[in-house]
């Protein structure tokens, strides 16, 4: 349980928050590419309670602006992209991704009053379909090395969704292992695997076993929980132990804002929770396969069976009560709102209000994993404690995440302490595109099991 005060300092993130600042000193999603088509790359977009504009220069350049012009608050939104940057189409100021005024076509000729001018701008990486950009002070760190942003384009998937609710609860609710048992309960594992949404390797035979995953999240609703504080945040264990063998599913809180969990013993997946503003989140989604190729065109209609476009926003809504069934929740899952995790996630956190209140929850064993990354947020807001995070360095010798590793997999009982581990180095040897490289280096303590 925390206090008013200690909530409101973990969920709201406007200018001038302390979770704010934590925020933007870390690389965040600004939008999709495929949010900017190449008739007019150019999208309006909210950060953390500050309006911008996104664009591709025809240079290819990305850049991000204050979407108000400093010279009278043109709206950039409906600018043309022209000459090398972005105009205003109040009086024509010309801005490239910098921030830089180029032209002032209205101003006598000769003048240099825009050498005086810069618009706010922040710096942007492009990484497979998504525009990254950093919004804090001073130079920005290295962009993470992360496996996600250096698997190939046919490895990866990125799309997102809109939750209406605070980011924290919806990141919060990724880091819970234990809720698989329920939230997402199959009660068959005979089901029409389209329905399933990307989610059918949860439908099949756990690795080197013929039991499905979904029974035994259904046979074993209580995990024995184990978790390690790391540089990237937290290592979270879920360990289901059937008595032939050990189901162990690793996974991850990424400070700030998101997660890495697995799907399978090849797919993994980011989730990174964007805060719109305090009360609205856009959830960025990367999947990302070592070994085989992703089929992206299946993964994206799967979506759009979820989703509307342009606003990704999800058919099942609080609108239309989420779909709930009635005779569904008796006979095929066990929330009733359909097969959907995309959904039971979107439902759930959406259900605890705009803003989760903490003051009246009662946390339990189940969330160990919870309690600890609150910990990391407030020391990093408030300046308390030792800060041991690399996630947003810029000492190029701490910027490889090697152990930061999620796996579904299953082991004998005595072995998944180190075998969970080795499992995941053996298909990296056996990745196309990070097969035959081993680690930069291994940290927190792990071994290979070798």
């Amino acid at each position: 349980m925390v206090t008013q005060q200690e909530n409101d300092l973990l969920t709201r993130t406007g200018p001038g928050t302390a979770m704010g600042a934590v925020i933007r000193a870390h690389w965040q999603p600004l939008a999709l590419t495929a949010e900017l088509p190449d008739e007019r790359p150019l999208k309006d977009i909210t950060i953390c309670g500050e309006n911008l504009v996104v664009f591709r220069d025809e240079a290819g350049r990305y850049g991000a602006l204050e979407r108000r012009c400093c010279h009278r608050s043109g709206d950039l939104c409906y600018g043309r992209l022209e000459d090398g940057g972005l105009r205003c189409p109040y009086h024509g100021w010309l801005y490239d991704v910098e921030g830089v005024c180029l032209e002032q076509p209205a101003e006598p000729a000769g003048s240099k009053f825009h050498d005086k001018i810069r618009q706010r701008a922040y710096p942007c990486i492009e990484r497979n379909g998504i525009v990254y950009g950093y919004l804090g002070p001073g130079a920005p760190p290295l962009f993470p090395d992360f496996d996600w942003h250096a698997a190939p384009e046919a490895h990866s998937f990125v799309f997102k969704g809109y939750q209406r609710c605070n980011w924290l609860q919806s990141n919060e609710g990724e880091i819970d292992p234990a809720h698989l048992s329920y939230l997402h309960r199959y009660l068959n594992d005979e089901i029409d695997e389209d329905n399933s949404y990307g989610f059918d390797q949860f439908l099949e035979a756990a690795d080197d076993t013929d039991m499905a995953v979904t029974k035994i999240l259904r046979d074993i609703p209580n995990p024995r929980l184990e978790i390690e504080k790391t540089d990237f945040g937290v290592r979270i264990f879920a360990l289901r132990d059937t008595g032939e063998f050990m189901h162990v599913r690793v996974t991850n809180y990424l400070f700030p804002n998101g997660a890495v969990v697995a799907i399978g013993t090849d797919w993994c997946l980011v989730q990174l929770h964007v805060p719109i503003d305090d009360e609205s989140n856009w959830r960025y989604d990367i999947f990302y396969s070592f070994r085989e190729p992703m089929d992206r065109g299946s993964l994206l209609r799967e979506r759009l069976n979820t989703y509307t476009l342009p606003d990704y926003k999800p058919k099942r809504n609080m609108e239309n009560r989420y779909g709930f069934d009635a005779a569904e929740q008796k006979t095929g899952t066990f929330a009733g709102i359909g097969y959907d995790f995309n959904i039971h996630d979107t439902f759930i956190v959406e259900g605890a209000g705009k803003i989760q209140d903490r003051t009246r929850e009662h946390l339990g064993y189940t969330d160990k994993a919870i309690i600890a990354a609150r910990q990391m947020l407030m020391a990093a807001a408030t300046g308390s404690g030792e800060n041991g995070l690399a996630v947003a360095t810029r000492d190029a010798d701490r910027n490889h995440f090697d152990n930061l590793v999620t796996i579904d997999t299953v082991l004998a009982s005595d072995a998944w302490r180190d075998g969970w581990l080795g499992k995941h180095l053996a298909r990296r040897r056996e990745s196309p595109w990070a097969g035959g490289i081993e680690p930069v280096k291994l940290k927190d303590g792990l071994s290979t099991g070798q």
